[in-house]
């Protein structure tokens, strides 16, 4: 997130990723990194994530119709920032038990987050997967084994290949087609011009 961020840091300007104890606060360079690729859905998913983490309560009592930039500002306060105050709205949550472990909440809230993306790249993947019964499989193997061509090459450039003969086909029956009218068009009269000052009476 860029623009100034003053919930990045306490009152004397010490910065809010210092270590006490067994605090470890969360990087607001790495929050904001982060932050930068991510899209609206993202950051949503990351403030529910974290509300999760100290609430039961539903996070629509609190949070209104937010713009993009504000969910991701909202994600860096909710880790890095202090206080119950943001944007204008009260957030009452015990806050400090993420700040204090910010560092593993993010971590957290990281690896959740490329799960998910990696179980909907795989569900995506399986939904573009076409399955062919194991005696059709062997045929495909062997006729792409004749063209020393893998299987799924095999039938990539075979699909390409029917749909540019469907395509020159189309063309041929669409030409024939123009042909057709011509010569109608041609026997009706149609296509040569009206004789100039012709005398149409009888």
């Amino acid at each position: 997130m860029s623009g100034q961020r003053p919930w990045l840091t306490k009152p004397g300007g010490l910065p809010v990723t210092a270590v006490i104890g067994d605090q470890s606060f969360a990087d607001p360079v790495k929050v904001s990194q982060w932050l930068e690729g991510a899209d609206e859905f993202q950051c949503k998913w990351a403030v529910r994530y974290l509300w999760g983490q100290v609430s039961k309560d539903p996070l629509e009592l609190y949070l209104g119709d937010w713009s993009h930039g504000q969910l991701g500002g909202l994600v860096e306060w909710m880790l890095c920032g202090e206080g119950l105050m943001f944007g204008g709205s009260c957030f009452p949550l015990p806050l400090f038990g993420i700040r204090r472990h910010g560092a593993d909440h993010f971590a957290k809230a990281r690896n959740a987050w490329n799960q998910r993306v990696n179980r909907q790249r795989k569900a995506e993947q399986a939904a573009n997967t076409i399955t062919v019964d194991a005696d059709t499989k062997r045929k495909i193997q062997k006729l792409a084994a004749e063209h020393n061509l893998k299987g799924d090459e095999f039938l990539s450039l075979l699909i390409d290949l029917v749909a540019e003969r469907r395509g020159a086909v189309e063309g041929i029956l669409k030409q024939r087609r123009e042909v057709k009218r011509a010569a109608l068009a041609s026997d009706l009269g149609w296509l040569s011009p009206p004789a100039s000052g012709a005398d149409s009476s009888l």
